[in-house]
C-alpha cells in the first residue's frame, strides 16, 4: 500500500484472559486462535498490505525480547520502546513522533491492536483501501466498525449517522460520519444499540493522514503536543532517555479513544464486512473456537465424561471433568480460573482480589 506506514499497539497485559495471559506474558504473546501467537499473526497478516520497511511495532521496554522471540526477523530500527505504559493515546503520539521526521505528512497512518483475530482477508483488504482513501479526502481520523453479529457486552461500540454525511462515492462505499462512541454496554444497553440498527462494533483499527493527526492531538490533548514536541529537541542527545522519561511522567494515561475520538467532530467509519474479534474474554474464545460433538471446546491433557458446553484448557497437568455443563476451567501452571460460561467478565474482580491480598507472583 503506498504511501502508508502500520503501527501494532503491542504494550497491553490482556486481563480478561487471565490466567493464561498476566503481566509477565501478555496477551499478544500468547497463542489462542490459529498456529502462532497473535502478535505474530498480526505482523504477518500486514505483510501482505504493507512493506516491511513501513510495519512498526510500539511497546514497552520489557516487551523487547518478547517482540524478537515471536517475530525473529522483524527489524530492531521498527520497533518503538516506550518507557511505561501509559494507554494507548501515549502510544500513538510517541510513534507519531517517531515517524513524522522518516515520511511525508501526507502519509496515511494505520493503527492495528497486536491482540485481535481477523478473517475474511478479501473483505479486510478492501476495508483498508476505503479506509486509506477517506483518511486523505476527508482529512479526518478513519475507523473500521465491524457490523453486530450480537447484542454482545464486552465490546465497544460506535454510533453512526446516516444523514449527515452524504458525500456520495464515499457513502456508497460505506463510510459514514460518527456520531458517538459507546463504552461496553450492559445486555439491555447492546440489545438497544442492535434494535436501533445504526451501532456497529469498535474494531479499534484507525487510519489518519500525519498532517490531520497532529492537528487533532493539538486540539484535543494539548500537553501530549506539549510534552512530545519538547521531547523532539533532544532526538539523538545524550539526555535522550531522561528527557523521555520526563516526558512519560508528565502525560495522564488515556485512550486514544478517550483523548481525542470521542473529543473530535471529525471521525468517519466504514462499515466493514470482514470478521474479527478481540478475543477478549473466555467466553469470546469460546464462541471462536472449533467445539466437539458435545460442544466443549478442550486443549491440553483433559479426561472427560458426561461433559457439555465447557471450554477446558490444560497447560501443565491432567485435568478430569465428570458430569459438568457450561463451565470454563482454565488450568495454568501456578493459577487455574473456573467459572460459569457467561461470567468470565468476573476474573477483574479476582485479580482486584489478588491485588489486595499482595498476591503478586499470581499476576
Amino acid at each position: 500500500m503506498e504511501k502508508s506506514v502500520a503501527v501494532i499497539l503491542a504494550g497491553g497485559f490482556g486481563v480478561r484472559l487471565w490466567p493464561i495471559s498476566n503481566e509477565k506474558n501478555p496477551k499478544q504473546f500468547n497463542n489462542f486462535v490459529g498456529d502462532g501467537s497473535l502478535i505474530f499473526n498480526t505482523y504477518q497478516r500486514l505483510l501482505d498490505y504493507f512493506e516491511r520497511e513501513n510495519i512498526y511495532i510500539v511497546t514497552q521496554t520489557f516487551f523487547f525480547d518478547k517482540i524478537l522471540k515471536h517475530i525473529p526477523n522483524f527489524k530492531l530500527s521498527n520497533l518503538i520502546l516506550e518507557p511505561y505504559v501509559r494507554n494507548t493515546a501515549a502510544a500513538i503520539t510517541y510513534s507519531y513522533y517517531n515517524l513524522r521526521t522518516k515520511y511525508s505528512p501526507d502519509t496515511t497512518c494505520f493503527v492495528f491492536p497486536s491482540d485481535h483475530q481477523i478473517s475474511n482477508m478479501y473483505e479486510f483488504a478492501n476495508s483498508l483501501e476505503i479506509a486509506k482513501m477517506s483518511a486523505e479526502k476527508l482529512s479526518g481520523i478513519i475507523t473500521l466498525g465491524i457490523k453486530p453479529e450480537n447484542p454482545e457486552t464486552q465490546f465497544g461500540y460506535i454510533q453512526l449517522d446516516e444523514g449527515r454525511f452524504m458525500q456520495n462515492d464515499l457513502y456508497d462505499l460505506g463510510v459514514r460520519w460518527v456520531r458517538t462512541f459507546a463504552e461496553k454496554p450492559d445486555a439491555k444497553t447492546a440489545e438497544r444499540f442492535i434494535n436501533a440498527g445504526d451501532f456497529v462494533w469498535n474494531s479499534g483499527i484507525f487510519a489518519f493522514t500525519f498532517v490531520n493527526f497532529e492537528k487533532e492531538l493539538f486540539q484535543h490533548l494539548p500537553s501530549f503536543y506539549q510534552a512530545f514536541n519538547k521531547l523532539d529537541t533532544f532526538i539523538n542527545q545524550p539526555n535522550y532517555a531522561e528527557e523521555l522519561d520526563t516526558a512519560y511522567r508528565s502525560i495522564t494515561p488515556i485512550s486514544f479513544d478517550n483523548g481525542i475520538l470521542e473529543k473530535s467532530k471529525n471521525v468517519f467509519c466504514i462499515i466493514s464486512n470482514f470478521e474479527w474479534s478481540d478475543v477478549g474474554s473466555w467466553d469470546e474464545l469460546y464462541r471462536l473456537s472449533m467445539k466437539d460433538t458435545s460442544g466443549n471446546y478442550i486443549s491440553g491433557e483433559v479426561v472427560t465424561h458426561n461433559t457439555k458446553n465447557s471450554l477446558i484448557i490444560a497447560r501443565d497437568r491432567l485435568v478430569t471433568t465428570y458430569d459438568i455443563d457450561n463451565l470454563i476451567i482454565v488450568e495454568t501452571p501456578n493459577s487455574t480460573f473456573i467459572c460459569r460460561r457467561g461470567s468470565s467478565f468476573g476474573i477483574k474482580v479476582i485479580l482486584e482480589q489478588l491485588k489486595s491480598k499482595g498476591m503478586k507472583d499470581y499476576l
